[in-house]
């Protein structure tokens, strides 16, 4: 098992892309340096250590304070629809790396991806739409479906549809590392304070939201 520190560190990349898709799907402005990390995320398979994963703390600062928020007492409307998709992403991991047809689909996907990266950049259409199309492929052909809320007009345009669920890959792919981490469904319930003490120290090291 991982350090309680790897662990948050997943843990708030799941629930940064959860925050991100939320603000895609209302039409809110995204924070391009966790957007940035978060679909940066999702190519980098092999790194140094967990922090690596998101380019350094900073990168998942916005993940790191919205947790931070979620374990606490007090949530609105808003902090539900991310601890809604983030629940369900951490579900959804198990039954995508059980499947060795569906990891074939991620690693064949991704490859993919960091050779589009090459060519047109991170956030071009092409890239978000094979990421897309992958998170279709894979979690988003099982149950429980997430089914994202927002802005209707918003989520007619097919530019927000393929940026959603590229974000919910991001998601995916913290949730995969929560659980490589040593993350579980008792450590939510049982270590709730242990996991807040630790993501307020992450969140100030960090230096952004604190």
């Amino acid at each position: 098992m991982r350090p309680l520190p790897d662990r948050v560190l997943a843990l708030a990349g799941v629930v940064q892309a959860a925050t991100l898709v939320c603000d895609a799907a209302s039409g809110a402005s995204a924070d391009e340096t966790s957007l940035q990390a978060t679909l940066e995320s999702i190519l980098k398979t092999e790194t140094r250590d967990v922090p690596d994963v998101y380019g350094g703390l900073r990168g998942v600062g916005l993940g790191l304070k919205k947790l931070a928020e979620l374990l606490g007492s007090d949530r609105t409307l808003h902090d539900l629809s991310i601890l809604r998709y983030s629940l369900s992403l951490l579900q959804l991991q198990g039954k995508v790396m059980q499947s060795g047809r569906l990891r074939r689909i991620l690693e064949d996907s991704i490859a993919r991806g960091r050779e589009q990266v090459r060519h047109f950049g991170l956030t071009h259409g092409n890239v978000l739409a094979n990421l897309a199309d992958t998170y279709s492929r894979t979690a988003g052909s099982l149950e429980p479906r997430i089914l994202v809320t927002g802005d209707a007009q918003k989520l007619r345009n097919p530019l927000t549809i393929n940026l959603v669920r590229s974000l919910l890959l991001g998601g995916l792919r913290s949730a995969v590392l929560w659980r490589q981490c040593g993350g579980s469904r008792w450590m939510l319930l049982l270590m709730r304070a242990s996991l807040r003490k630790e993501t307020q120290r992450l969140l100030k090291e960090s230096g952004r939201f604190a």
